[in-house]
């Protein structure tokens, strides 16, 4: 068994940002792969079983990072309101913060048949604490609507919108500036008083 070298895995990992930021996600092979991150052909299987072993591992790694903090963030908000709109002001923030890696959510969004189920919903249960925002956002029943696909529509939509743009032009983009777009949509998914 070969020895795991940690630069390797993470030269695969950066080149598989890249190759799904350039080419786009579903033409990535192991050999494109190997090429980039300047390793031989066969080191991929070093670390992953295959390709959707390894899409899966990295969009694990890319969810938790971007996952990293989200109670904290939410425990700030004082009202359910306040903390449904911190759960998703805390992505802006950190997809503002890893962009190779919020285009790779993207493309895995995007392309949800390159990973199993079972990555899809380890995924999900990362960000529990949105879900249980949303809840306590809904029960106040200041909400429009309480449809969880029609809420988190309003509120992702549009920033990862703006985000999408801006990475395809290569563009920056302030989390002040999503901030803002948050806002917006939270006044519009908010009933008026």
């Amino acid at each position: 068994m070969r020895k795991i070298d940690e630069g390797k895995k993470n030269r695969i990992k950066q080149a598989v940002f890249e190759i799904a930021r350039d080419e786009g996600i579903a033409g990535l092979s192991f050999g494109k792969l190997a090429k980039r991150a300047g390793v031989s052909s066969g080191t991929p299987y070093v670390y992953y079983q295959d390709k959707t072993d390894m899409l899966g591992k990295i969009y694990l790694d890319v969810k938790t990072l971007v996952d990293e903090g989200l109670q904290a963030d939410i425990d700030q908000g004082k009202t359910p309101e306040e903390r449904l709109f911190n759960a998703v002001n805390h992505f802006a923030k950190q997809l503002v913060a890893h962009q190779l890696e919020a285009n790779y959510l993207a493309a895995i969004e995007d392309n949800p048949q390159l990973v199993t189920a079972a990555v899809l919903q380890a995924g999900n249960q990362l960000a529990a604490p949105l879900k249980v925002a949303f809840e306590a956002a809904a029960a106040t029943g200041r909400l429009k609507t309480t449809n969880p696909e029609t809420v988190m529509a309003l509120l992702f939509g549009p920033f990862t919108m703006v985000l999408r743009q801006r990475f395809a032009i290569d563009q920056p983009v302030l989390a002040s500036e999503l901030e803002t777009v948050i806002q917006f949509s939270m006044q519009g998914l908010l009933k008026d008083r």
